[in-house]
């Protein structure tokens, strides 16, 4: 496990709120040497702390107005990886969450509308061979916050 100070956290903080933030402009904010935040950050990225960095989309400006997390309950007599890997080829799926419980994943999507959504629900999810049955709840608003170190 990779051992953080303050310095560290603050770096990761700034990263998280953006991502391209440069060296040297988070080394002005946090009062240090631009060498130190770049050295920082290249031990956090060596040591798989920080794993990547990505652009946010807004789904609803690229004309996906409907948000569902699904619950998934999945047949055991099944290869586990290759459903997941299935549901992990849909264009709509954004996450795939393997739980405990009675449901086996949660997955998020995004959908144009109700007919993209039901779709998606009777077409492909429940085409899978491994699917036994799901529970889908349409999102109306997601919040996210970034982990604080």
């Amino acid at each position: 496990m990779l051992q953080i100070d303050e310095l560290d956290k603050k770096i990761l903080a700034l990263l998280q709120k953006n991502g391209r933030a440069s060296h040297m402009d988070m080394a002005r904010r946090l009062k240090v040497g631009h060498t130190r935040v770049r050295d920082r950050i290249l031990r956090m990225e060596e040591s798989g702390a920080i794993t990547g960095y990505r652009a946010d989309i807004n789904p609803q400006v690229l004309g996906y107005g409907i948000h569902c997390s699904i619950l998934i309950e999945v047949d055991q007599r099944h290869d586990f990886d290759t459903f997941v890997e299935e549901v992990m080829a849909m264009d709509e799926v954004v996450e795939v969450v393997n739980l405990t419980g009675e449901y086996d994943i949660i997955i998020r999507i995004w959908a144009r509308d109700i007919a993209h959504l039901r779709d998606v629900l009777y077409n492909k999810i429940s085409a899978l061979p491994a699917h036994v049955r799901t529970l889908s709840n349409m999102v109306l608003d997601h919040k996210q916050k970034h982990l604080g170190i």
